[in-house]
């Protein structure tokens, strides 16, 4: 049986995500950073109690990082889905603190690399694959996103430094760039005239699916815009 590591597992992308593989008959280890989103998450996907473990994990710590991987007692992983992130916007560049910077940057990119760097040891013995979860402000920086543009495009390049340096071990990664993504939480302030142009969280998790299978085995260091109608 294959498995993946999903973090993020308790936002609407992030659950669509575990159960689209969980649904691909995957073992899946989904990652959330608090318990009661945990809790939640396991509850929602009951029915696929058997190949679900829900790990409460804050990946900007690399010991909580690093204990979830021993306690898992993993030895080999076949993919690592990276939908951890968040946002912080509204300012201008001179408007913006420094505390905000570093909150994007641990977010968006620190969470990753601490996840990489724990789990790549484990992709390179089965040559499993990586998917990130950047932005579209990353590649078209928009106004008052300085800080969460920059902490998007770190991601990418990490991703595809992993996709350069870990092609001996035929892991592959690779980066979907969605705009706004059709969530509860956006629908709070998006338009209602607007809905119908965003990404949907299942056709993500689609794609996330196909990279990290087969059908994407030749597929790597890719940045795959998901953009819908905007």
């Amino acid at each position: 049986m294959k498995t993946a590591i999903i973090s993020g597992a308790s936002g609407a992308l992030g659950k669509a995500v575990c159960e689209r593989f969980l649904e691909g008959e995957w073992r899946v280890y989904a990652l959330a950073k608090r318990a009661e989103s945990a809790k939640a998450l396991s509850a929602d996907l009951a029915k696929y109690a058997r190949r679900l473990n829900v790990v409460v994990c804050d990946l900007a710590s690399t010991v909580s990082t690093q204990h979830f991987l021993t306690a898992s007692g993993l030895e080999q992983c076949d993919a690592v889905i990276h939908c951890a992130g968040g946002i912080q916007a509204g300012k201008p560049i001179e408007e913006t603190s420094p505390e905000i910077v570093h909150a994007m940057l641990e977010i968006n990119y620190l969470t990753a690399f601490n996840l990489l760097r724990a789990t790549l040891p484990l992709l390179k013995t089965s040559g499993g694959a990586v998917l990130t979860i950047a932005a579209k402000s990353a590649l078209s920086p928009e106004k008052n996103k300085s800080a969460y543009a920059a902490s998007k495009a770190a991601l990418i390049a990490l991703t595809q430094a992993t996709a350069h340096e870990n092609k001996a071990f035929n892991v592959r990664a690779n980066c979907i760039v969605p705009s706004i993504i059709d969530t509860p939480t956006n629908r709070e302030w998006g338009a209602p005239k607007d809905l119908s142009k965003w990404t949907s969280p299942q056709s993500i998790a689609e794609a996330a699916w196909m990279l990290c299978s087969e059908a994407g085995a030749g597929i790597s260091g890719a940045v795959i815009p998901m953009t819908g109608k905007m």
